[in-house]
């Protein structure tokens, strides 16, 4: 989480825009779309208890257009910067010193 606010200020976010998309305090009011927030909900059960996940979650991402084929791509992005993630915070890994440096970076 601390590098994604990092890159997120860096370009021109706020941490509060973080909080709301990681569903602090609401992921309803976030500026996403129906699909956007299905996806982002969909991903976060997949990585939270992927066998949790419903028909109808399936259903829903299908009426918003997304194939099954969009849907395994998901699931493995989401696996792939979940790994990532784990890996990262596991070695200490801090943001690039850049993302300071650029103008609405952290430092700014």
């Amino acid at each position: 989480m601390k590098f994604h606010s990092t890159a997120l200020r860096a370009e021109g976010g706020n941490v509060e825009e973080v909080h709301r998309v990681s569903g602090v305090p609401a992921l309803a009011e976030s500026r996403l779309t129906r699909r956007e927030r299905l996806i982002l909900e969909f991903c976060r059960q997949a990585a939270r208890d992927a066998n949790a996940i419903t028909d109808a979650q399936v259903a829903e991402l299908h009426s918003e257009g997304l194939s099954d084929a969009e849907i395994v791509e998901m699931i493995e992005t989401m696996c792939f910067t979940t790994a990532h993630t784990k890996f990262v915070d596991a070695l200490g890994v801090e943001a690039d010193p850049w993302l300071d440096e650029r103008p609405g970076g952290a430092g700014a």
